[in-house]
């Protein structure tokens, strides 16, 4: 458990380190999610959002080797716990408020399919119920209790998603909030994969690079 500790630690700076948010980094992200021309407060709402994230993820991965949590053996067990901490980073973000800010009520309804892709809700959804039944035919019993704990997590994420009040710019907001959903439900899709192995491992890890690169207008395009 110490060696798991160790590496898992090493994994967590090492993510902290490559993937420390810059304003060139802000600024491709809000371009990528079709923000157009952000202006510096905005690139700093970016900056913000990504450091809320990436600040969590050595604690929360360290703290998922320590618990007696079963998710199987070798590098895919590795890879689930990295894997459950940045969705546990995700969804303790969600629920933070930016000190300063107001948050704003929407003053029309908003709903699910308004700031997310239903194709990628629904891939996020079939892969889990393949996991689910692929680890129920082998008797993997052990390895259910993370996936529902992820489950739950990516549902938490996608509720906060829905029902909170725009929090800063409300451009960077929506933004912001769709690519929580999808990065969520891609990183539900990986780690449902990685728990399984062999070939849903490779489908999860693709369904998470592309559900996190699924933007607002592609979500309009595939409608």
């Amino acid at each position: 458990m110490l060696y798991d500790a160790l590496w898992s630690a090493g994994v967590g700076l090492a993510l902290l380190v490559a993937l420390w948010p810059t304003k060139s980094t802000g600024k491709r992200l809000l371009k990528s999610w079709e923000v157009k021309d952000p202006t510096p407060a905005q690139i700093d709402d970016a900056i913000r959002y990504l450091k809320r994230r990436r600040l969590l993820y050595p604690w929360l991965i360290v703290g998922l080797t320590l618990l007696p949590i079963d998710t199987g053996r070798g590098v895919g067990s590795l890879a689930a716990i990295v894997l459950g901490g940045t969705l546990l980073a995700e969804l303790i973000a969600t629920q933070l408020h930016r000190e300063g800010s107001q948050r704003v009520a929407s003053l029309a309804p908003r709903g699910l399919f308004d700031i997310a892709s239903q194709y990628v809700l629904i891939a996020y959804a079939l892969i889990v119920l393949i996991a689910v039944v692929l680890l129920l035919a082998d008797l993997r019993i052990p390895q259910l209790p993370p996936l529902v704990v992820s489950v739950a997590a990516v549902t938490a994420v996608i509720w906060a998603a829905v029902v909170r009040p725009a929090d800063g710019d409300e451009v960077v907001d929506r933004a912001l909030r769709t690519r929580s959903v999808h990065v969520s439900a891609g990183l539900g899709a990986a780690l449902a994969g990685a728990l399984v192995g062999h070939a849903l491992a490779f489908i999860g890890l693709l369904a998470w690079i592309a559900m996190a690169n699924t933007n607002y207008v592609a979500k309009k395009i595939f409608w």
